[in-house]
């Protein structure tokens, strides 16, 4: 597609040079730029994408987009309001992405996201083929039968625009989850929701939106600023942010769930085992009975979204119950780790304080004997969580060893400092910064009846240490560990 065509797709404000290139990518990464290919100068957080054309031009690229006139620039060159919004719009018309011939299933909020993706990939796979649906979250990306490492929650959506552009044919289905990172940097700019689920806010991420009511905000735009024309909105009533958004939502079809009397999807009743979890679901005046092998109160609620986003889509529940049935936990979702003690190791991605009191609770329920919690608290990100972490930790569990998690560019033992502040003085617990001597000492402290949870890190196969990942696995860590009964040296 030459660029006199191309150029169609965004609104310009001024543009210079006279020649007419064929354009064969739209890309926003100078170190990605090939012969023909049109540079989006995204401002950046540390670095603005200007600062990067010349390097962009000297590989090929053919045009510059920019916030800022670039007469100098050597090439074609134009200037849009947002680069962001003009990299979707570029990369959408340019591999001729049918965005409205795909069903679109976003799924936004602090917690469960991950898991409802995954069954919503499990679900319309089978109703539409698996080759044909598309899953992206933050364990990986799936792209039909292939799989792909996730790099980011949400990725850019001209990425996945030349993704399905290169693809033998387009999916008929997306499923995605949605960060608050990606909407309000509008990474997700040409893309368009027929279901997007909210299913709760809470602190998280403060560290770049500041206030929960910016956190809110950002959102908010899944379903102000990216739902198609007859798109719904599947939210979680219980959730007060989520009430909040179902009474702003004037002009939105809405598909609510909860216990809420209100809700269209009303949860009824539940009942939790270590062997998974049975609900009862309120919806068009029948009660429809679900099981699942998932664990756990808060599995109630991603079990509900589910329900209603088939609600919202007109899936036949029968099918949603065939599915649910025979769904498989997610990879370090409040998974139980086979072992051959009499004691229970679970391993969890929850590094947040909500997420956190809801493995816990979900462990203190089912388990007899104590709850030993293995946590820590990533560094470079909200640091206002840390004793929040630790307070939830201290109210529900029955000991804790405290270590480190991703701790990036910051000192693992001054994080840790951060987060003793939310310790009480009597309550039990130790300081172990190594990780892995740290799941030593759980495991070696563990006794018949009781559960050790580790905390944080989940399906994460790595640890991030001043800039380096290291491959760190908790799940291999404790398969290894009780193999060989390492004993623990502290």
């Amino acid at each position: 597609m030459n660029w006199s065509e191309l150029s169609k797709a965004v609104r310009i404000a001024a543009r210079g040079g006279d020649c007419d290139p064929a354009i064969v990518d739209v890309v926003y990464d100078s170190r990605t730029v090939t012969p023909g290919a049109v540079y989006v100068a995204i401002p950046g957080t540390k670095m603005h994408g200007d600062s990067f054309i010349a390097d962009a031009v000297a590989k090929g690229a053919s045009v510059v987009v920019s916030q800022n006139p670039q007469p100098a620039c050597g090439v074609a060159w134009v200037q849009v309001s947002d680069p962001r919004v003009a990299l979707g719009e570029l990369a959408r018309a340019l591999w001729h992405v049918r965005i409205y011939d795909t069903t679109m299933v976003g799924v936004t909020g602090t917690n469960g996201k991950t898991t409802i993706a995954h069954m919503f990939r499990t679900l319309l796979s089978e109703l539409r083929g698996a080759d044909n649906v598309w899953c992206l979250t933050t364990v990986a990306n799936y792209l039909g039968l292939s799989r792909l490492d996730a790099s980011h929650t949400t990725p850019e959506s001209a990425d996945l625009f030349r993704l399905m552009g290169a693809a033998p044919s387009q999916p008929s289905t997306v499923v995605m989850e949605v960060s608050s990172h990606a909407l309000e940097l509008d990474r997700v700019a040409g893309l368009s929701y027929d279901c997007a689920i909210w299913t709760n806010l809470t602190q998280d991420h403060l560290d770049f939106h500041k206030t929960m009511g910016d956190y809110y905000q950002a959102k908010k735009r899944l379903f102000t600023n990216y739902l198609k024309s007859k798109g719904k909105a599947v939210i979680n009533l219980d959730d007060t942010w989520g009430s909040r958004l179902s009474r702003e939502l004037t002009d939105v079809q809405q598909v609510t769930y909860g216990t809420s009397h209100g809700a269209k999807v009303r949860i009824a009743n539940w009942k939790c085992s270590w062997d998974g979890t049975q609900m009862d679901i309120i919806t068009g005046g029948e009660i429809v009975h679900f099981r699942s092998k998932l664990v756990g109160q808060f599995n109630v609620y991603n079990m509900a979204a589910l329900v209603a986003g088939a609600v919202a889509l007109g899936i036949d529940l029968a099918r949603v119950q065939r599915m649910l049935e025979a769904f498989e936990p997610v990879v370090g979702r409040m998974e139980r780790i086979p072992t051959a003690t009499e004691f229970s190791v679970v391993v969890d991605y929850a590094h947040t304080p909500d997420a956190l009191e809801n493995v816990l609770r979900t462990a203190a329920d089912l388990t007899t004997g104590r709850v030993l919690c293995v946590f820590g608290c990533g560094g470079d990100r909200d640091r206002t969580k840390r004793p929040r972490m630790a307070s939830a930790v201290a109210h529900l569990a029955d000991e804790a060893i405290i270590t480190s998690d991703n701790p990036r560019s910051e000192d693992p033992m001054a994080i840790i400092e951060e987060v003793l502040e939310g310790i009480p003085l009597d309550f039990p617990y130790m300081v172990v910064a190594d990780r892995r001597m740290a799941i030593a000492r759980a495991l070696d402290l563990a006794r018949a009846g009781d559960c050790v949870l580790i905390a944080g890190k989940g399906h994460e196969t790595y640890q991030e240490i001043k800039g380096v990942k290291h491959h760190f696995s908790d799940r291999e860590v404790v398969e290894d560990l009780l193999q060989h009964r390492e004993p623990a040296h502290v």
